[in-house]
């Protein structure tokens, strides 16, 4: 007669806990929502009690459990498509497959997003901006990985991959120095909720401040778009540029280098200065961040600091395969905080030489 087959029932009975908690932290990868010690003493049981977890599930659940989330907000922007395609390159040498979500900003449709992802049992959420809804994100993260690829987010318990902003603006500032620009115009959209771009204009300020005979002129402006209209933000920042390379404080200020706050702003501060009979770099060099695949073109040739997403997406992945692995019976629950910093790049082109005397 064979041996009975030790069920979740049994282990919950024997280790004093409800079958609920067994069978969430045994069979559906949440051990990190309960206390260590109970988890310890789950798996304990199990182990004396000879128990074998079953290994049939459902297609879908199959599907579901080798899928991540990855949430952005404003999919026009185009430095989305570069990193997203790295993300899904990284996945699927793991075996994982990506969904991607856009959120707009909204903090609702980011609960949403959250919420599907625990009820159809995703793997994992990687996040490419700042949570709007810290709230939810934090929540969630008691049933779910969460990775945050964007800069340092200080109070959230979120696994992080972090892009260096701040080093990406003195980087762009220190490149412009060492040809000889010393009157620098920054230019920038608004940053009350762009932890990214505000960290470039800090690290913009920093090296520039620190540098004999330097001066540095923001010029920004607020051009108007109604909160949660799902306005197409590459356009937008194509408009912002152009826009703001006509301020004659630019001219005023006798500046001779234009840093602008991504590549789509610099590339309508270009159009707007040839379109007054400029010439670039001759009379103004230009340089943005961000390395969009189209800045590399001959006709703009754009001067870029570049955030190295393929570097990113490797890894965020990196990070939550460790994260997966470490919920294993062994050591099944931590609280430590991954963390990994990505450092960016000077791209040099055609848009950045050194200062011609202007009389």
């Amino acid at each position: 007669m064979s041996p009975k087959k030790v069920t979740m029932t049994d282990i919950a009975k024997a280790a004093g806990v409800s079958q609920s908690t067994v069978s969430n932290i045994l069979g559906r990868n949440k051990a990190s929502s309960f206390p260590k010690a109970t988890v310890d003493k789950v798996f304990a049981v199990a182990e004396e009690l000879g128990y074998t977890p079953q290994r049939r599930q459902s297609k879908t659940n199959v599907l579901a459990s080798k899928r991540i989330l990855v949430l952005a907000t404003r999919l026009t922007n185009p430095y989305y498509p570069s990193i997203l395609q790295s993300i899904e390159h990284e996945a699927n040498k793991n075996g994982l497959h990506v969904v991607c979500g856009d959120t707009y900003h909204l903090p609702k449709l980011e609960q949403d997003y959250l919420d599907m992802a625990l009820e159809m049992n995703f793997l994992a959420v990687i996040y490419l901006f700042p949570p709007d809804n810290p709230q939810a994100l934090e929540r969630a993260l008691e049933r779910i990985p969460i990775i945050t690829i964007c800069d340092n987010v200080p109070d959230s318990k979120a696994d992080q991959v972090e892009l260096n902003n701040f080093r990406s603006g003195c980087i762009a500032a220190e490149h412009l120095i060492s040809l000889g620009h010393r009157n620098i115009v920054m230019l920038t959209t608004p940053m009350d909720r762009n932890i990214a771009r505000l960290s470039r204009v800090k690290g913009v300020e920093n090296l520039i401040h620190a540098s004999e005979n330097c001066t540095l002129h923001i010029i920004s402006d607020f051009i108007d778009t109604p909160e949660g209209e799902m306005a197409i933000e590459n356009n937008f920042d194509y408009s912002v540029g152009y826009h703001l390379a006509q301020d004659p404080h630019i001219v005023e200020c006798s500046a001779t280098a234009i840093i602008a706050i991504n590549d789509m702003v610099a590339i309508g501060a270009i159009d707007a200065l040839l379109e007054k009979g400029y010439r670039i770099p001759e009379d103004y060099s230009i340089i943005g961040f961000d390395n969009l695949f189209y800045t590399g073109l001959e006709r703009i040739s754009l001067t870029t600091v570049d955030p190295h997403a393929d570097m990113l997406a490797q890894s965020a992945m990196d990070v939550l395969l460790h994260r997966l692995n470490i919920r294993t019976p062994n050591s099944l629950v931590s609280n430590m905080r991954f963390k990994a910093e990505c450092q960016p790049r000077l791209i040099v082109r055609k848009s950045t030489a050194a200062p011609q005397n202007k009389e």
